[in-house]
Parts: structure tokens; C-alpha cells; sequence
């Protein structure tokens, strides 16, 4: 009965014509009855203690250069002063801290793998906790979730500015925004801070695939000349439009 109180609420919350910091609101509301606790009375055996650290990361050369470096070749991690990601889900980390369905259109970009900024490397191993460990100082990482669908601040995605949804046609999009973003940005140098950008994409363009295979096929030949790519493709969307 749980679950199916669980799936008419989701449904009901997808149905209802309620827009921006109102739904929201709503939202959260209702995630606030499937708590943490609760599913660590349920599910114990897969959940970490609330006191869990990961061991300390110590490295024997965590200092900057001397001088701001010239080539990419010189640059140690406590140069890097900016980080940034762009790409799709995978990025956006929807559903990645889920515990019910509720939890689905959830992004959680602070714990995303390339940008998450919660807590410190102790808590959640990302490349930017990484690279805090380096530069305390690091500008761009996501300090919290955001909803999928509803417009987010940068106080919000940080210079995670991935999109739900996006495929590699987005993409000149997405850099447009980054760097529009970086050169307005009071705390950065553009032309003098070294940045690390990290891009995941191309997931979407393979379920596009089946939708528009004309279209894609010129994407894919652009970046594989390798047939049996396009075989296992086809074979994959037969799959889905036949239901097996």
C-alpha cells in the first residue's frame, strides 16, 4: 500500500498545473514523509552510519606554483582555481541520492561526480572535493540540489551547468552559457585563472538514435567509422519498439 500511495502521489504532483517555487515547495513537502531515518530502520544493511568519514587524503606535494603557470603541462592542482561541468544527467545527478520515487526529478548536484561540492572529501569523494583538498579556495562547486524542470540560481548549481535532458546538439549551448557565466563572475579572472571543465555527454543522442536515424547517423559517422556501432544501435531500438 506504501508504494502505491507512493505512485498515485507522484502522479498527482506531475498532473497538477502548479508552477515554479510553489510546486517546489509542494515537492519537498511531500519527500519530507520518506525521511532518511525511515529508510534506515527499513533498509539498514544498505545504509552507511551517520557518523561514516572517508580516511583522509594526504599527498606529498599539495602547494601551488611559485608563479601562475604558462602551459597546461606545468599546472599542479592547487594552481586550478575555477571548476565547471557541463553535459546531461550524469552530470546533473538526478536521482543519484534518491530513497523513493519522489526523490527521481531531484537533481543532486552537489554530489555529482566531477563538480559536487557537499560537505569535504571526507563525506563525498567528487573531483571537486578533490580539488578543495588542494585549494581550499576553489570557485564553481555545486553546493546543493536542484529540481529538474524549475530555473536554479548559480547560488544553487554553482558552475554546474549541465541540463537534464541535453544531447551533444545542446552542447554549444551549454559553453555559450559557461562562458558567458565565467566572464561576468565578480570572483574569477577569465583570462588568468586556470580552470578545469569537465564534459559528459552524448547518452541521449544514442536513445535519439531510434527517434531520427537520419539525423543522428551524420552525428555518428562524424565521430565513429565503425559499423558494427551503428548494428548494435539498430538492434537496441528494435529491442524497445518491440518490447523485448
Amino acid at each position: 500500500m506504501e508504494w502505491l500511495f507512493i505512485t498515485v502521489a507522484t502522479c498527482l504532483l506531475v498532473l497538477c498545473p502548479v508552477k515554479g517555487d510553489k510546486w517546489r515547495l509542494e515537492y519537498e513537502e511531500g519527500l519530507s514523509h520518506y525521511s532518511e531515518e525511515a529508510l534506515r530502520t527499513e533498509f539498514p544493511e544498505k545504509t552507511r552510519p551517520v557518523s561514516f568519514k572517508h580516511p583522509p587524503f594526504m599527498c606529498p606535494d599539495m602547494s601551488p606554483s611559485f608563479s601562475v603557470p604558462t602551459s597546461v603541462e606545468l599546472v599542479k592542482a592547487a594552481d586550478i582555481k575555477v571548476i565547471a561541468a557541463l553535459g546531461d544527467s550524469l552530470t546533473t545527478a538526478i536521482g543519484a541520492n534518491a530513497t523513493t520515487v519522489l526523490g527521481i526529478p531531484i537533481e543532486f548536484r552537489h554530489v555529482s561526480w566531477s563538480i559536487g561540492g557537499y560537505g569535504s572529501f571526507q563525506d563525498v569523494i567528487t573531483l571537486a572535493n578533490i580539488i578543495r583538498l588542494f585549494n581550499p579556495h576553489l570557485v564553481g562547486p555545486a553546493p546543493t540540489k536542484t529540481v529538474h524542470g524549475t530555473p536554479a540560481p548559480l547560488c544553487e548549481t554553482g558552475f554546474n551547468l549541465a541540463v537534464t535532458g541535453h544531447n551533444t546538439f545542446n552542447l554549444p549551448e551549454q559553453v555559450r552559457h559557461l562562458i558567458d557565466t565565467l566572464k561576468t563572475y565578480e570572483e574569477i579572472d577569465f583570462d588568468e585563472d586556470w580552470k578545469l571543465l569537465t564534459i559528459l555527454i552524448g547518452m541521449n543522442d544514442i536513445c535519439d538514435y531510434c527517434k531520427d536515424k537520419a539525423l543522428l547517423t551524420k552525428l555518428f559517422l562524424w565521430q565513429t567509422t565503425d559499423r558494427r556501432f551503428f548494428y548494435s544501435i539498430d538492434k537496441f531500438c528494435s529491442r524497445c519498439q518491440s518490447g523485448n
